[in-house]
């Protein structure tokens, strides 16, 4: 089992503030004035002399932009207060997700504060690891768009989306027309622009995750291609992978595999190829924008980034919401003091200080977008006009077991694009060993 990153402060305050002396001062005299022991949540430690420490269990520190974004919220928040420390805490992408279900099932997460995926913030809740937000709702006096009505336990709700991204189709405009090459505008068009973009070992056409090293990166934007032709991944319990939109999808995935990707590469390569303009396209999540932008060795790529109109038959692109959760298994002390920070965070100006930063487009709560900086976001029309997927929509009563079906899934996908098997024959077989597992987690 990995070690999570180990918790470090973002900012450092040793100095008692007059602030402070003034609260020892309050809760030493109203001590003396009373006989009776103040429980001790009645007086938490953020509101005595030492700081509150809270670890922020998440993804996102090792992601380019994102990374930078959240300490830089969390520095403001330092500076707007004295009382509590956010530390960072987590594991890269491919092992978070993961490490959070073993310490799941073991009973206990081990941060004060988490980020999920939506499927894996379902999973997390229906086990009694996360609690309400309400009161946090209240305090910032804001609204939540009607998407994060799926964050809701018994009416209220349990995690606070921190972004939502949609999958989309982005390019690089500059090499388009250096092809002679327009935007998309069916699927033949698709791979026949892809293929003609594709010079290598210096250029590629599109790119996406396929290695048997990255499970959880496979699995996550897998899912979008059999969403171009209408088709979801389960209906309920049972698994659809031998339907004919998930073979066209998986189809056109292998398709493009042979005939554009750089294959073999791993995703942190392929975004380097993608920043220096090495690579043409990628269906993507509209978060992945800002990596680019940061870690771009072009200049010039972040204004050559465009998305597509949907151009593919069903219009849709699943659109993901992850939430930001206080953990129901840390001291109740804690909880509040994470409490006052997403209080924080999600107030107006606050939340919309961290979408900009963040290159995000789809706010949580009303008026989350200033029109102004949505307007100098070009390479976001095309994600705009995606029709919208939910996850729970795409993976039915799989949603809970997501990781699960995705170790069905990918090993056959590994043997689809070396060859050793058609897509029908591998989708064939995983359907049979989805309906396995099916019988296994929807009965036990």
């Amino acid at each position: 089992m990995n070690k999570p990153t180990k918790a470090k402060k973002t900012s450092a305050d040793t100095a008692i503030s007059r602030r402070d002396f003034l609260k020892i001062g309050a809760t030493a005299a109203a001590g003396a004035a009373s006989a009776v022991a103040v429980p001790r949540i009645g007086v938490p430690t953020f509101i005595r002399q030492s700081k509150m420490e809270l670890n922020l269990l998440t993804w996102f520190w090792t992601e380019p932009g994102r990374g930078d974004a959240w300490r830089a919220m969390i520095q403001k928040f330092h500076e707007s207060q004295s009382d509590i420390q956010v530390n960072e805490s987590g594991y890269g992408e491919n092992d978070y997700f993961q490490q959070i279900l073993i310490q799941a099932r073991s009973g206990r997460i081990d941060g004060d504060m988490f980020t999920q995926t939506p499927d894996g913030f379902l999973r997390l809740m229906n086990a009694g690891h996360t609690i309400s937000l309400e009161d946090v709702v209240k305090k910032a006096g804001v609204t939540l768009s009607k998407a994060q009505d799926m964050l809701r336990k018994d009416g209220e709700v349990h995690g606070l989306d921190i972004v939502t991204v949609r999958f989309g189709l982005v390019y690089n405009k500059a090499l388009f027309d250096a092809a002679g090459i327009g935007e998309p505008t069916d699927i033949d068009s698709w791979v026949a622009g892809a293929t003609a973009l594709t010079e290598r070992p210096n250029q590629f056409g599109i790119y996406s995750p396929h290695l048997a090293s990255e499970p959880f990166t496979v699995w996550f934007t897998l899912a979008q291609w059999p969403v171009l032709f209408g088709g979801v991944l389960a209906e309920g319990q049972k698994p659809m992978l031998d339907s004919e939109p998930v073979i066209n999808g998986i189809k056109l995935f292998k398709q493009m595999y042979d005939a554009a990707m750089p294959q073999g590469t791993d995703l942190g390569t392929a975004n380097q190829m993608f920043a220096n303009s090495k690579i043409a396209q990628y269906l993507i999540v509209s978060a992945a924008v800002n990596q680019w932008k940061t870690n771009a060795e072009d200049p010039e790529l972040y204004g050559n980034l465009r998305s597509a109109a949907p151009f593919w038959p069903s219009k849709k692109g699943i659109t993901r919401i992850h939430p930001i959760c206080i953990n129901a298994n840390t001291d109740p002390e804690k909880q509040e003091a994470a409490k006052v920070f997403l209080s924080w965070l999600y107030e107006k100006e606050n939340y919309q200080e961290l979408l900009e930063r963040c290159l995000d487009v789809i706010p949580a709560i009303d008026g989350g977008i200033r029109p102004e900086y949505r307007e100098t976001l070009t390479w976001a029309d095309g994600y705009d006009a995606t029709e919208a997927i939910t996850v729970p929509e795409v993976l039915g009563d799989f949603v809970l077991f997501n990781d699960e079906l995705g170790q069905v899934v990918t090993p056959y996908i590994e043997e689809i694009l070396v060859g050793a098997t058609s897509v029908e024959d591998g989708m064939g077989a995983a359907q049979a060993d989805a309906v396995a597992l099916a019988e296994r987690v929807f009965t036990s």
